[in-house]
């Protein structure tokens, strides 16, 4: 299990846009990675996921949508000191899927069905997906239990100290919902 984060240098803001590190950890906490795990990122973003776990992972396969996104994917992997094999697809999921997969975080659901009828034929050890919008999350909640993904259900709200008036306030960032299952309810 993955308890240290930080060393992935993407920036932090409460703007969309990279999974903030608070969010990652928890993410990779709940992925459980080992060294010799493929780990599959749908919907990749920036990478910051997918870097984080090639940290632990020997093998990561992005699958990102957006082309300029896929070109941040790249830049960050190049920028960061991450040793394990990083592989990139521009796709929409579930095409350029690979056959199997020992984990599976999805940052994007733009094709839930399809997406999560490929992680039914991979049956990875653990699914992880996260969700800004509260209908995405039902959606997904509701996915999960009918296909015995025995889901796990958190809402994370992090809030960070920003100065005000000499004191410290808390700023919330926007709340994440994440839906953690095993894919046959752990059979």
């Amino acid at each position: 299990m993955v308890t240290t984060m930080g060393r992935i240098s993407l920036p932090e803001s409460t703007a969309p846009g990279p999974t903030k590190p608070a969010v990652r950890a928890l993410v990779l906490w709940k992925l459980d990675l080992e060294p010799d795990d493929h780990v599959v990122d749908v919907g990749a973003g920036t990478g910051a996921v997918t870097l984080e776990a090639a940290q632990v992972a020997d093998r990561v396969t992005a699958i990102e949508r957006d082309p300029d996104r896929v070109a941040a994917i790249r830049t960050n992997r190049e920028a960061s000191t991450v040793e394990g094999t990083v592989s990139v697809t521009q796709a929409v999921a579930p095409e350029g899927l690979p056959d199997a997969a020992d984990a599976v975080f999805v940052g994007g659901t733009r094709n839930l069905d399809g997406v999560l009828d490929w992680i039914e034929q991979v049956a990875p050890r653990t699914v992880v997906l996260n969700a800004a919008r509260l209908e995405t999350a039902v959606r997904a909640i509701t996915e999960f239990r009918a296909r015995d993904f025995d889901p796990e259900i958190r809402r994370i709200a992090i809030g960070t100290g920003q100065e005000l008036v000499g004191e410290t306030a808390i700023e919330p960032q926007r709340p994440v919902y994440m839906i953690a299952g095993t894919p046959g309810g752990g059979a």
